[in-house]
């Protein structure tokens, strides 16, 4: 599984291997603002879906994302 992160001119790709039991795994990234507004994009790649009914999606889970300006 990969979560991709793009922001400004930056792009960070976050693989994860699942070992069907849950689990995180924490990531970071810079990037400066090409201008009074940004944009700031998480895509979850290669998600599947359940075997048992085909239907449910699984894959990974983007969660406490914070955006903070650098400290002077």
């Amino acid at each position: 599984m990969l979560v991709e992160a793009l922001a400004g001119n930056v792009t960070q790709k976050v693989p994860f291997d699942s070992p069907s039991k849950g689990g995180f795994k924490p990531a970071s990234f810079g990037f400066v603002a090409a201008g009074v507004r940004t944009r700031v994009t998480l895509y979850s790649s290669y998600y599947h879906t359940k075997v048992s009914d085909g239907v449910s999606l699984c894959g990974p889970v983007v969660d406490q994302v914070k955006v903070q300006p650098l400290k002077a």
